[in-house]
């Protein structure tokens, strides 16, 4: 102990010694530099400023790069060349141009199908079946002279992208015979089952897209891939089928995205039947959690079944049913009924499980990129959805639902295009996906012709939606296809007799074309449906006014149009009913003076 004590003793002594000298080496280094800048200062009147300013300077630069190396948000690259990078970008020639160097240099044509899948996009279908057939005969060559099991992996991703261009090219046949005769020859590939699969449901080959799910290779221990098979189950009315399998997923990883996917997904294909479903399950397995959540998950998403949604999250809760998958539903309710502030701590909370029961995985980064997308730091969102992308780049919601939503908000328009069809080249069926493409071109680019083409893909897999039709005949009625929009109507009726939208809209297609008894007919017969619906009054004192020339009658319509306005109608009906109003008023307040004039009846307008 005493040596121990004087070791300590003798080492104390040395740095004292140490740090005295140290002390006198900066006092002396200290002044000698103090007095050569006052000796300096002297000399020269300009060595003070720049001195000050010199060190205010360099104060700044190191706060500045302080500051940026906590807020520079982390970029992220998805993309495995530049002419990808390109693509991302809406540089759609720039892209062609360089796939076209990079086919110079490899045998195989991968890039030219990736160039013929951007003129698909483009609308350039020639040119695009054109290069597809080309590389089919290139690729036959290859295979022929060198063997298929050298090319095997190569060829899975080639056939794939054929196959998938193909059906956006609306060349169902040349998908379907390609398609098959390659699983007959070497045997079948998730990928290629799945874009096959589309191609079923698009040509309404029902049968043989049965018969594909059932002889699809499904890994029982993936909730993913099980995810998927009743993903397509239920989009061919296999209702029984596909919930068996999502309870099966559900109980193998409940924390799985994809289950809750399916089921927004088969909401957006069938909602009243993906409910009726469920219920069904729920009343022959009582015990079974899954059916429980899976309702809850469809009740979240309509404002007018919140309160269900929330009930059965509660009893779950008190069955020890809680974790990410409850968090993210709680999320979903409460941004669902405006309660931001509980929203972001179930989100928070979601994200914190995810971080430790998921951590590094495709989930984590997905919840946390949709709660910096929900905080509105639309950057780091981006970038976040992208290391989703990296984790797993085969889940089309990363692309075709987060990333196209951060885009959109930040103003970023045309690039959300080619996320769109990479989701679709994901998953070619999925059916939320096309209608969301759909509605993008229709409401962002105003592209009434893709629009047309994504709600025709949609109507192919659900032939009976009236919803569809109306959406058509809406696009028709802007480019003022009459014909067409009177056709996609009477179809939208045949579907669904009662709804008087689909009557009030022919009637007034039919006025437009000068039908004017079968057009005042259908819009009395929308009428009778609701009294008080403001487009059928206002489209009614259109044809009394402009057709029979009753002033009384057509003011007294379009009158009671305008006291019935709501405050949530949008407002380039209400401006129109409006304008109608206060000419037809100021036509009124003329007849009343002088009968027997003739009045000039032009500006009044029909509603669609």
């Amino acid at each position: 102990m005493n040596e121990i004590k004087k070791l300590f003793s003798t080492t104390k002594k040395y740095l004292k010694s140490f740090f005295r000298k140290l002390s006198k080496v900066i006092n002396r280094t200290s002044a000698n530099l103090i007095d050569k800048y006052r000796k300096a200062n002297k000399k020269n009147k300009y060595v003070e400023p720049i001195v000050i300013i010199g060190g205010s300077c360099i104060i700044t630069l190191i706060m500045i790069l302080c500051i940026k190396g906590f807020t520079t948000v982390e970029e992220v690259d998805i993309t495995q060349n530049r002419a990808e990078y390109l693509y991302y970008e809406n540089k759609y020639d720039e892209a062609i141009e360089e796939y076209n160097k990079m086919q110079k240099d490899d045998n195989w044509p991968i890039w030219t199908v990736k160039a013929a899948d951007i003129y698909s996009l483009k609308g350039d279908v020639k040119k695009s079946s054109s290069l597809l057939k080309e590389s089919i005969i290139k690729r036959d060559r290859i295979i022929k002279e060198e063997g298929f099991d050298k090319y095997r992996d190569k060829d899975i991703e080639l056939i794939n992208s054929m196959l998938f261009t193909f059906i956006m090219n609306k060349e169902y046949d040349e998908a379907i015979s390609f398609g098959e005769k390659y699983i007959n020859d070497y045997g079948s590939n998730k990928d290629i089952l799945k874009t096959l699969f589309s191609a079923y449901i698009a040509n309404n080959h029902i049968y043989k897209a049965e018969g594909l799910t059932e002889n699809y290779p499904l890994d029982k221990n993936s909730s993913y891939d099980i995810c998927i098979l009743s993903n397509m189950n239920m989009l061919i009315n296999r209702w029984e089928n596909g919930l068996e399998l999502l309870k099966d997923a559900w109980n193998l990883d409940r924390n799985e995205m994809k289950i809750y996917d399916v089921i927004d997904d088969m909401y957006s294909f069938d909602k009243d039947m993906l409910i009726k479903s469920i219920e069904k399950k729920i009343e022959a397995n009582p015990e079974e959690a899954a059916y429980k959540m899976m309702l809850a998950k469809a009740y979240s998403i309509s404002k007018e079944n919140i309160g269900k949604a929330e009930e059965l999250i509660i009893k779950l809760e008190d069955e020890n049913i809680n974790g990410i998958s409850t968090d993210y539903i709680n999320f979903e309710i409460c941004k669902n009924s405006n309660r931001k502030s509980e929203a972001e701590d179930y989100l928070d909370d979601a994200v914190r499980k995810a971080s430790n029961e998921k951590k590094d995985s495709y989930i984590e980064y997905y919840l946390s990129s949709l709660r910096s997308f929900y905080n509105e730091k639309y950057d780091e969102a981006f970038n976040l959805a992208k290391k989703s992308i990296v984790k797993n780049n085969n889940y089309p919601n990363s692309y075709g639902s987060l990333i196209t939503d951060i885009l959109l908000k930040k103003g970023n328009i045309k690039p959300t295009e080619a996320y769109f069809r990479t989701a679709m080249q994901k998953e070619p069926y999925n059916y939320e996906t096309i209608m969301r493409i759909a509605n993008y071109y229709s409401n962002y680019e105003s592209n009434n012709e893709k629009a047309r083409d994504y709600y025709s893909l949609a109507l192919n897999i659900k032939v009976d939606n009236s919803k569809l039709y109306y959406k058509l005949a809406r696009l028709d009625i802007i480019d003022e296809k009459w014909d067409d929009a009177a056709l996609n109507l009477k179809e939208a009726i045949k579907i669904e007799k009662d709804n008087q939208e689909y009557y009030r809209t022919l009637g007034a297609v039919y006025l437009t074309q000068g039908n004017n008894e079968e057009g005042i007919n259908l819009i009395r017969e929308a009428y009778a449906m609701n009294e008080k619906d403001v487009i059928s009054l206002n489209n009614a004192g259109w044809y009394y006014l402009m057709v029979e020339k009753d002033i009384a009658r057509g003011y007294e319509n379009i009158k009671a149009a305008y006291e019935e306005i709501s405050t949530t109608m949008d407002e380039a009906t209400k401006n129109t009913i409006v304008g109608n109003y206060n000419k037809s008023k100021e036509i009124y307040e003329q007849f009343l003076k002088d009968s027997s004039q003739d009045f000039k009846l032009s500006g009044i307008k029909l509603v669609y």
